[in-house]
């Protein structure tokens, strides 16, 4: 179930890093909409929100990596 859960967030965070079909943008609208005080600041925009995806799903997607490595 965890190594399930790693490559599921993993593919996810690379996913929104990449923008397949808008999808950064549309999470980053998304995450806007339910931000207390009804938005992000401007320091915080769809490119930083794709960053910190690429960089969480190359992260996990290693870990998962790793941890199929060691299943073998």
């Amino acid at each position: 179930m965890d190594l399930l859960l790693l490559l599921v967030v993993g593919t996810g965070g690379l996913v929104i890093a990449f923008d397949y079909r808008n999808l950064g943008l549309k999470a980053y609208d998304r995450l806007a909409r339910r931000a207390p005080g009804g938005g992000f600041g401007t320091r915080f925009t769809p490119a930083v929100l794709r960053a910190f995806g690429g960089v969480m799903g190359a992260v996990l997607l290693v870990d998962a990596g790793i941890r199929v490595a060691a299943l073998l």
